[in-house]
């Protein structure tokens, strides 16, 4: 091999590890971060409300897909308790969260900041 092959390999070589470095940067700065939304469900009384049908609802915030939306649901355990894990698709996105159960009112949260940390879901009970 010619010093001038070795030479051409060895800028190919170097090339393709340097597209390969900055193509995983790239990925990894753009990525979206993991959601976690946990909390406890509890009726007016605060007393634990289970088998509440929680949704939290996911949308990009900008123009990367108009009508896409995602949907994530989980139902609370016998003592209120929930969490939702999702990863997401998009950088920018808004969140939705809504709680159902039968004889009660439809919870919806629009806030982001509300669903952080431990999320409290008081449901009232729907009139008869």
């Amino acid at each position: 091999m010619t010093s001038r092959v070795r030479y051409s390999v060895l800028v190919a070589v170097a090339s393709v590890a340097v597209i390969g470095i900055a193509a995983v940067l790239f990925t990894r700065g753009r990525s979206p971060k993991a959601v976690r939304i946990a909390g406890r469900t509890v009726g007016a009384g605060g007393e634990a409300l289970p088998g509440v049908r929680i949704t939290l609802e996911i949308s990009p915030s900008d123009s990367e897909e108009d009508k896409a939306v995602e949907r994530v649901e989980t139902v609370s355990d016998e003592r209120g308790n929930f969490a939702i894990n999702f990863q997401g698709h998009w950088r920018g996105a808004s969140y939705g969260l809504e709680a159902r159960k039968p004889g009660y009112r439809t919870l919806s949260i629009d806030d982001p900041e509300a669903l952080k940390g431990s999320v409290l879901l008081r449901l009232a009970r729907s009139p008869s």
